[in-house]
């Protein structure tokens, strides 16, 4: 069975590195951005089963990412993944149609669990915030 495609977007080139590298060995990492506007460009070029949003990016957050690529009947699942843990960012994440949401201090823990259960169309919120 072919790996799903996968496209990740933070404004920390360090840790977009680092997820990167963590999401390689079970995901086809097909391209990545810095910034919102590129994030959204690049996933409507490459088409990928799942995408990963910081939540504070310039330009276009990760929220308003994910409310443009909910206008589309295609629009891959999207994990939002950040250092907020407000509730009400979160509801605000789900609202705007993302998959899940995990917080950046549990990543390492999370996150593959997250992105199977979005491919599932199963939604995930990491396990300390408010559902």
């Amino acid at each position: 069975m072919a790996r799903p495609r996968i496209f990740v977007a933070d404004d920390n080139p360090a840790f977009l590195r680092e997820l990167a590298s963590l999401l390689a060995a079970e995901f086809d990492v097909v391209a990545t951005a810095t910034d919102g506007r590129s994030a959204l460009d690049l996933i409507r070029r490459y088409k990928p089963d799942l995408v990963v949003l910081d939540l504070a990016m310039p330009v276009l957050n990760g929220i308003e990412v994910t409310r443009e690529l909910a206008m589309s009947s295609s629009s891959p699942p999207v994990v939002i993944c950040s250092v907020e843990t407000d509730p009400e960012v979160v509801e605000a994440a789900r609202k705007a149609g993302a998959a899940a949401y995990v917080f950046k201090i549990r990543v390492q823990k999370e996150l593959v669990l997250a992105l199977k259960s979005a491919l599932q169309g199963k939604p995930f919120v990491s396990p300390s915030s408010i559902q």
